[in-house]
């Protein structure tokens, strides 16, 4: 079984990845990582050149959906690209984790640095900006099988909608 956690920026997809992938005893990966594993570049530098990011997700995204027992955190463009989402959503269970922007923009300060797109963005105009980003990505997540909101996800909420779904999708193999 494959669990993808997709969403934006800041949206919980690693921590609750790596949660639910101990509970579970699967394995995790983030995309994002194994990008820059298969290029030694580290991901900042991919973003800086679209034509390789895109290759290098390609090939992460044929790699990923090959995998068993295994939850991975998938960076918040791929879904977006091509028939990415249709890919995943054929290889596993896709789990669109949303945030609201305040929950964002509260995580943001952190990871700025580690953010190329928002690196550069004026401060003031950075909720603009997210919220914009948020709302042309969220036709692509929204076709997730599973959607939750972030802040209102705990750990045994988690296990019963994973355990719910998994539970479907064994029946559904077995007709």
């Amino acid at each position: 079984m494959l669990i993808f956690f997709v969403g934006y920026i800041a949206s919980g997809k690693r921590k609750w990845g790596q949660r639910l992938a101990q509970e579970l005893q699967y394995n995790f990966v983030d995309t994002r990582e194994l990008m820059e594993q298969k290029t030694g570049e580290k991901y900042e530098k991919l973003l800086s050149n679209k034509e390789k990011f895109i290759i290098a997700e390609q090939a992460v995204l044929q790699d990923i959906i090959k995998l068993e027992n295994t939850i991975v955190a998938v960076g918040e463009m791929m879904p977006c690209r091509n028939d990415n989402m249709e890919i995943l959503k054929n290889a596993g269970l896709t789990f669109f984790l949303r945030a609201g922007l305040g929950c964002i923009m509260m995580k943001i300060p952190k990871k700025r640095h580690k953010i190329p797109m928002i690196q550069n963005i004026d401060p003031d105009f950075l909720p603009d900006f997210l919220q914009s980003e948020i709302e042309r990505r969220k036709p692509y997540y929204k076709q997730a099988h599973i959607n939750y909101l972030e802040r209102d996800l705990r750990k045994p909420k988690l296990m019963e909608i994973v355990h719910k779904a998994i539970q479907i999708a064994e029946n559904s193999n077995k007709e």
